[in-house]
């Protein structure tokens, strides 16, 4: 008996405290972000990319050209080695090593400068989305900003991805 009227009063307190947590929430002004959107909406984002683009051009030109050369050599070795002599076939692998190793020596920094570039742009970008966010949600009164990823369900009302979109395509 007792366990039962200890148990009852316990799912009272739960309900108590799950109604007022309600309420509470109920009186925040929530919104929900989609950054992914947001990046992907900014005109500042194809900027980015052609900026990118353009400072790696020639390097990425470069392994390119070298890549079609390996492919080329590869082939002629699969199609014309039955017919090569070993002297050919030596001289054509070594080719192929020494192009492999600049290959290597070439493509490695290049990726690895890329993408240090384009995450120090998306940083940049990534402040400008977070200025524009605190902005919004200090003008607007909101309580609390979650990601649209962190909500299972939002209202469109609630989303201010489009007002964010809006503000930073006006930054330079």
């Amino acid at each position: 008996m007792f366990k039962q009227s200890v148990a009852k009063t316990a799912v009272v307190l739960l309900a108590g405290l799950m109604m007022a947590g309600t309420a509470a929430a109920k009186e925040m002004k929530i919104g929900v972000v989609d950054v992914q959107s947001i990046l992907s909406g900014l005109p500042q984002t194809t900027t980015i990319q052609n900026t990118l683009k353009a400072e790696f051009e020639g390097r990425i030109a470069d392994v390119q050209k070298l890549e079609k050369d390996i492919a080329f050599n590869q082939e002629k070795l699969k199609r014309d080695g039955a017919t090569m002599n070993d002297q050919q076939k030596k001289t054509l692998q070594a080719e192929m090593e020494k192009q492999m190793k600049s290959y290597e020596q070439m493509a490695r920094p290049l990726d690895e400068d890329y993408r240090r570039r384009q995450g120090e742009e998306r940083n940049k970008l990534m402040g400008l989305v977070k200025n524009a966010i605190d902005g919004i949600a200090a003008k607007d009164g909101y309580d609390l900003i979650l990601s649209s990823q962190a909500a299972v369900h939002v209202k469109p009302e609630f989303d201010i991805s489009k007002a964010v979109i809006d503000q930073v395509s006006k930054a330079k």
